[in-house]
């Protein structure tokens, strides 16, 4: 038989027929069970058991179609059957329409799979598929068994498990099953495509080894889309607490994947300088602490802890530094946490801006040396440095209190003045704005300016606390004692400290001639005795001039000059009463200015 009646054969058994039925259907179900069992969570294999089936069955189904035929009677070998009652005409008409029911089927499923189950597929932007994930979701690949003899997988494979139940409880986070995790065992596969194929934003990867004492964890949470590593972290710890590690690990990858799937949040952790997520988030706890003493520490412990878990960000290092820098401003609220000397909190303060120095890039490393230059009392340095610095970032408001706090000591008015100015042109968004800009112009003793903003301030936000305090000051400066008045009343003390409140009531006291009700608040508010900074200012507000430069002597006489310079802010402050105060700044250049009277203290 020759090939040409071999396929006339074919034909007039519906071979052919069957064969392309077959195909497509076959087609069909395949498709049909590697897009729909994933979705079910059915094992892989029963794909993959699917596709198999299907393949075998294609040849039995042409042997059969070769060697049988169906007749009204049943299904009888072709050679029993007489040529002349053969029905395969009728037969290949059904297979016809078999095969366009299949097709019709398979068209049907393409366009469901095309715009209701898959994401577009370009084949030049692979990123449109990719943005069908969820950021918040992730794969927990088995960790390896870093053993010698590799006798601690069923370990390895439990604790990947564990973390993967706890993942599985986190609200919102989709977290791949373990079937589909744990069929790249033992496989070095690509974490791309890994996650890809499990379609997560997210693989958690790890290791485990464990000694007769000690077991030693490693895991590291990657981003797929680029291999970023998220979080990482090493445990060596007793058996025992293997529940603990499990649940950390879970615990701080619940916290990565908030900042991870905020790309502008991930943005401006990298810029900061840091690639740990966990370090960036201890910082940005330590940022939203306020400025009274105990959050000011607790502050503190976070940037602490951010500068430990990752030693190169340089941003932690300052601000763990301006911790130390308030201990030794015996002017503000915050100092006096520690039992350190002068010198041993300078060693602090100065350690950790090295450390800044040393990481930072080349714009923020101007503003560490910057403060590091002020707090070894190089302000003509330091002046130098801030103003290389805002040429180059202008709109640091932070940095431009800085800059009136430099000129303010060098005695540079002029210079003072126009940091003030810039502040108030880019600030004035929120009550802290208005607070710092108010002070700039108070510092440089432009009274006018200074109340100007303080009633803008109060108009605007007539209830901020803090801000209130200073405008309180500020109206009296001004000459307006009734309006400074009408704040004492909405002055709580919840952002300023209760232990300001008898400062306030003094001023006013003072302000309206009650010197009897002035000293009688002095005499009888225990703060006037305990903190050195509300005392001298109780004292200049009395008039007490002498008392209150001997009560600052002692300062002068252990030689902390940095301490004693920082209550220049203050234009009342005399220099000249503190030799050596006055002998430094007049070797750094500085305009030495006469105090100024307070125009309402007591008489």
């Amino acid at each position: 038989m020759n090939l040409k009646n071999i396929i006339s054969e074919l034909k007039r058994r519906n071979v052919i027929k069957v064969a392309t039925a077959y195909a497509i259907a076959g087609w069909l179900i395949i498709q049909i069970a590697t897009s729909v069992f994933p979705a079910f969570n059915f094992p892989e294999w029963t794909s993959q058991f699917v596709i198999i089936l299907v393949g075998i069955g294609f040849p039995i189904s042409l042997i059969i179609a070769w060697a049988f035929e169906l007749t009204p009677e049943g299904l009888k070998k072709t050679e029993e059957v007489d040529a002349e009652a053969s029905i395969t005409p009728k037969t290949g008409k059904k297979i016809n329409s078999v095969i366009i029911l299949s097709l019709s089927l398979a068209v049907i499923f393409l366009l469901v799979d095309k715009f209701l189950i898959s994401a577009p597929n370009v084949v030049d932007a692979p990123a449109a598929s990719v943005s069908t994930i969820s950021d918040k979701s992730i794969a927990v690949l088995p960790f390896d068994d870093f053993n010698a003899g590799g006798d601690q997988e069923y370990f390895a494979d439990g604790l990947t498990e564990e973390i993967l139940n706890v993942l599985a409880k986190t609200p919102d986070l989709k977290v791949a099953s373990r079937t589909s995790s744990f069929q790249f065992k033992d496989k070095n596969s690509n974490i791309t495509e890994v996650a890809k194929t499990l379609g997560v934003a997210h693989i958690l990867e790890g290791s485990v080894r464990q000694s007769s004492s000690r077991i030693r964890v490693t895991a590291q949470l990657i981003r797929a889309s680029d291999g970023f590593h998220l979080w990482s972290e090493n445990y060596d710890e007793q058996p025992e607490d293997i529940i603990q590690v499990q649940e950390d690990i879970a615990f701080k990858i619940a916290g990565a994947l908030e900042t991870a799937m905020d790309p502008e949040a991930l943005a401006e952790m990298v810029k900061s300088g840091t690639s740990s997520v966990e370090a960036y988030n201890a910082y940005l706890n330590g940022m939203t602490d306020g400025d009274d003493r105990q959050d000011s520490k607790r502050a503190y412990e976070k940037f602490e802890e951010a500068r430990r878990l990752d030693p190169t960000f340089a941003e932690a290092h300052y601000k763990a530094s301006t911790f130390w820098r308030q201990q030794l401003t015996t002017t503000v609220m915050s100092a006096g946490q520690t039992d350190k000397t002068y010198l041993e909190m300078m060693k602090e303060a100065n350690d950790r801006l090295d450390l800044a120095i040393e990481y930072a890039n080349p714009v923020d490393k101007l503003k560490y040396q910057s403060d590091k230059a002020v707090l070894n009392l190089q302000f003509r340095k330091a002046a130098d440095l801030i103003k290389e610095y805002l040429e180059k970032r202008p709109s640091d408001k932070e940095q431009t209190v800085a800059g009136i706090n430099i000129m303010n000591i060098l005695g540079d008015e002029t210079g003072q003045y126009k940091y003030a100015k810039h502040l108030e042109e880019i600030s004035l968004e929120n009550p802290n704005d208005y607070n710092f800009v108010m002070l700039g112009y108070f510092w440089v003793y432009d009274i006018p300016d200074a109340a100007r903003i303080a009633r803008k301030a109060i108009e605007k936000f007539p209830y901020e606390d803090f801000m209130l305090y200073q405008a309180h000051r500020v109206l009296l400066w001004d000459g307006a004692v009734e309006e400074a008045g009408e704040l004492t009343s909405r002055i709580t003390g919840e952002q300023v400290g209760e232990q300001n409140l008898p400062i306030v009531a003094l001023r006013q006291a003072c302000a309206e001639g009650d010197k009897e009700k002035a000293l009688q608040i002095f005499n009888n508010e225990d703060v006037f005795n305990e903190s050195v900074s509300i005392r001298w200012l109780g004292l200049e507000l009395l008039g007490r001039k002498k008392e209150a430069k001997e009560l600052l002597m002692p300062i002068h006489d252990r030689n902390e000059l940095f301490s004693l310079s920082s209550w220049m802010y203050y234009r009342y402050y005399n220099v000249y009463d503190y030799p050596k105060l006055k002998r430094m700044l007049e070797t750094e250049g500085a305009v030495l200015r006469e105090p100024i009277e307070i125009p309402f203290a007591c008489k």
